[in-house]
């Protein structure tokens, strides 16, 4: 008899499982597509981009030379989070240390937000793929006793001992994608700690740089006029319109 490869093997393990074993291929898919996606958003070079930290580590000198202006068009130019959050620190809107400070917490929330994106998919994969494999085991285990209940001769302890090891295969396939879930859960819940602790703290010193430079005034004074009060934010205006499309496409309300 022919010795059967690796590739055999696991290709049979695979298909041992039937429906339940492929739902736990997909999950494994899942998790490993979020997990890419999650390592590359939270690098540290698309969080705090190279071309920025110069300017933010020596701000307080560039407020000093008349150049908070090109430290704010940087910001404006990047789409990172740490530009999100740093061009409302120096916004020429607010006129004191308090409302711009409010207005930064409200965009460094907003910004952890985005960056926890695709942590609860892994939170659903650590929670029924051990539940699909279990599933499986059930399932198999029923159609070996179904089997051997029709069977009018003894039963060979074998093929029960065989029927039952196939039928496991489903358990051990979901409890190995949980686990390895967990370690990339666990990891990636550090890294948003790590960047929601590294934000806090440049959004801080920018503020108490910015402020104690003088503020709005480091700017011309056409950069240095705040809305006007009759006229509503811009942001405002198209989050609340988003919200109401969304009302209107769920209809949740009647």
């Amino acid at each position: 008899m022919p010795e059967i490869s690796m590739s055999e093997k696991v290709w049979e393990f695979l298909l041992s499982g039937g429906v339940f074993m492929a739902c736990i291929a997909i999950c494994s898919f899942v998790a490993i597509a979020v997990a890419i996606h999650r390592a590359l958003t939270l690098k540290w070079t698309a969080v705090i981009p190279v071309s920025l930290r110069g300017d933010l580590h020596r701000c307080g000198d560039l407020f000093l030379e008349g150049q908070g202006a090109r430290v704010l068009s940087a910001l404006k130019n990047s789409d990172s989070p740490v530009g999100r959050i740093g061009r409302v620190a120096l916004s020429p809107e607010f006129q004191s240390r308090e409302t711009a400070t409010e207005a930064v917490e409200a965009t460094a929330k907003e910004q952890m937000v985005k960056l926890e994106n695709g942590m609860g998919v892994l939170e659903v994969v650590i929670t029924i793929a051990p539940l699909l494999g279990l599933l499986g085991t059930v399932s198999g285990l029923v159609s070996v006793f179904a089997t051997l209940g029709v069977q009018a001769e003894s039963p060979d302890p074998s093929l029960i001992a065989a029927g039952i090891a196939v039928a496991l295969n489903t358990t051990i396939a979901g409890l190995v994608v949980a686990v390895i879930t967990v370690i990339l859960h666990s990891y990636f819940n550090r890294r948003l700690e790590r960047v929601a602790a590294r934000l806090e703290v440049i959004a801080g010193h920018l503020l108490h740089e910015f402020y104690r430079n003088g503020g709005p005034s480091l700017y011309p004074a056409e950069m240095a006029t705040p809305l006007a009060a009759n006229e509503p934010d811009p942001a405002l205006v198209k989050a609340i319109e988003q919200t109401g499309q969304e009302v209107d496409q769920s209809d949740f309300l009647k």
